[in-house]
């Protein structure tokens, strides 16, 4: 009998149940066979140890090991051939490489300076035209001057070689050289000072041209590369480190984020009053039994449709994984389209999924610049075409238009740049550019106008302690300001990179998880309130199950409840790319679900 013979026919270890193996509970504390009397049981068991589960067929299983393995392999691989190993072994080539990009940047150099020297000569060469056409102007000055002067000239020849020189004595005598003089320079004066004739020169400062070759120095630099860093930013399951960017050892944060007992700087503290002691702190956050209206759910079901679902597509597998909030099921699709990694994708109140961005090419840090549209009967559509590609960015629905920004450009270049595509027009449009280029931001929707943008990351990967709305009827940014208590700001940590947001009610928004500099999950979280000012109070209130981040951080509400996919760590450091965990807040608590797998 066949391994596989095996595996189909293996016998429940439970004598009472005397059925066939048919499930596997992948979890990493589980790895049981189950058959269809156990799955019940082994579901109870995990949510009495707070465990998530992970039971699917035997033949899913198979096949998500499959893929597993196979993208192991395959993320090895390409590990080991992008690894810069001509460095070592191929001097020649890099060489040839590397001075060859040199010469690029000279050449470029040299045009500049050339532009530059074209410039200031067609300069000086108009400076020139225009006093020469002023000098033309008061040629009448030199002229009769040039007359007297010749008219002079005869008078003292004559006086020499005449017979009868009374005559020219008689002239000579009267002569007041000092008024012939005076006046033709006065005229000389008023007549260049009318005309405003500017002396021309061409000053080179020695000092700044010796300079330059410390400018020089400045532009070009040859630098070595941290192999060792740089495999880890390539981990097959890193979790959220986007390697369009090289990260350096110290970040602008690091003091403020290394330190959170100190408090966010820039936020202002209230004037110190007595304020009530926080009931919730102390309920397990699965129960919450204490009310707390300030958690009271009250905005409206985000979806309009039939379709009610949560979504995130594995990359570079076209498989996307749906979990439909009606049937209490997962399903998976089959895409027409490879998504890349570091790709946002979000679904519409209609059902409608978008998909932008992403990294397509390691090497050359090339960004996928396409935008499509996924409908749930199988049609992948390109609707529009970014004007920056970028990936680890942010994407927002709000008054029918998604909204695309920020992350990471071509060339490690931060993205400061708002994107919209308009389901009206069915264009993509520029929009203002944020205040502080951030990567994997949390984003949310205030009141169907404004878009709240909370941390991400900054070119160093320190998590940024910056909050900024967008204005979509005005289309401007400005920088938001918050006020905490003394007593809150004790327990306010900072605002982590992949979060999530959403608002809940009339005047507040929940920030919840995310990641930490190390990326460790955090279950932190805390509300800001918008009235007449900015306020952040609950904090840590109502922290998360599991310490984790989102790499789909649409948050859904339904039902008065929020819905959203949080990663799943398999290791340390490691997400699991094919499974999310299901969270559920209710307004009092969070709680996982776990949804059948549909066949």
């Amino acid at each position: 009998m066949s391994a596989a013979q095996t595996l189909y026919n293996a016998q429940c270890s439970n004598n009472d149940h005397k059925a066939q193996i048919t499930n596997y509970c992948a979890c990493i504390d589980c790895l049981r066979p189950l058959c269809p009397e156990c799955i019940q049981e082994h579901y109870q068991f995990h949510m009495q140890a707070k465990t998530p589960a992970a039971i699917q067929s035997i033949l899913n299983t198979r096949t998500n090991c499959e893929r597993k393995i196979a993208k192991a392999i395959e993320q090895l691989k390409k590990e080991y051939e992008q690894y810069d190993i001509q460095y070592f072994f191929n001097p020649d080539e890099i060489l040839n490489q590397e001075i060859s990009r040199m010469n690029e940047a000279k050449q470029q150099m040299i045009e500049i300076i050339q532009l530059f020297f074209k410039q200031i000569e067609n300069l000086l060469e108009t400076k020139v035209k225009e006093n020469l056409l002023k000098v033309k102007n008061i040629g009448g000055i030199f002229q009769r001057i040039q007359t007297v002067i010749e008219q002079l000239e005869i008078l003292r020849n004559s006086l020499l070689t005449s017979s009868d020189p009374f005559l020219h004595f008689h002239k000579a005598c009267r002569l007041d050289v000092k008024s012939l003089l005076d006046r033709y320079k006065s005229d000389l004066k008023k007549s260049i000072k009318s005309k405003e004739l500017d002396p021309i020169n061409v000053h080179i400062d020695e000092h700044k041209l010796f300079n330059l070759k410390n400018e020089l120095s400045k532009i070009v630099i040859i630098q070595t590369t941290d192999h060792e860093e740089a495999a880890d930013n390539i981990s097959v399951l890193s979790k959220n480190k986007d390697q369009s960017i090289n990260y350096s050892v110290q970040g602008l944060y690091a003091q403020q984020t290394n330190n959170p007992q100190s408090g966010p700087p820039h936020f202002q503290q209230k004037p110190n009053k007595q304020q009530m002691s926080n009931l919730g702190d102390n309920d397990e956050p699965q129960y919450g039994a204490i009310s707390n209206q300030d958690f009271q759910i009250s905005k409206s079901n985000y979806f309009v449709g039939q379709h009610k679902f949560l979504h995130f597509i594995i990359n570079k597998a076209n498989l996307m994984k749906i979990c439909n909030l009606e049937t209490k099921q997962w399903m998976t699709f089959e895409i027409d389209y490879e998504v890349p990694e570091f790709h946002r994708s979000i679904v519409a109140p209609n059902g409608d999924i978008y998909i932008s961005g992403g990294l397509i090419d390691y090497k050359d840090n090339r960004k996928e610049s396409i935008v499509r549209r996924y409908t749930l009967d199988g049609k992948m559509q390109q609707i529009g075409q970014l004007s920056f590609p970028r990936s680890s960015h942010s994407m927002v629905y709000c008054n029918q238009a998604i909204y695309i920004l920020c992350g990471y450009q071509e060339h490690r270049k931060m993205s400061y740049s708002l994107e919209k595509y308009n389901f009206n027009t069915q264009k993509m449009e520029l929009c203002a550019p944020c205040k502080t280029p951030a990567n994997s931001p949390a984003c949310c929707v205030f009141n169907d106008r404004y878009i709240y943008k909370f941390g991400g990351y900054d070119q160093n990967g320190w998590n940024l302690l910056i909050i900024e709305r967008y204005d979509t009827f005005e289309n401007k940014w400005e920088h938001i300001d918050p006020e905490i208590s003394k007593q809150e700001s004790s327990k306010f940590q900072t605002i982590y990179q992949c979060s999530a947001c959403v608002q809940i009610n009339k005047n507040n928004i929940y920030v919840f998880g995310g990641y930490d500099n190390d990326d460790k999950g955090v279950s932190f979280s805390f509300l800001l309130k918008i009235d007449d000012r900015h306020t952040i109070h609950q904090v840590n209130t109502k922290p998360l199950l599991y310490p984790e981040g989102f790499w789909n951080n649409q948050v859904i509400i339904h039902d008065q409840k929020l819905f959203v996919l949080q990663n799943i760590e398999i290791d340390s450091n490691q997400i699991d790319e094919i499974n999310r965990s299901l969270l559920c807040f209710d307004g009092q608590g969070w709680n996982e679900l776990q949804y059948q797998i549909a066949n």
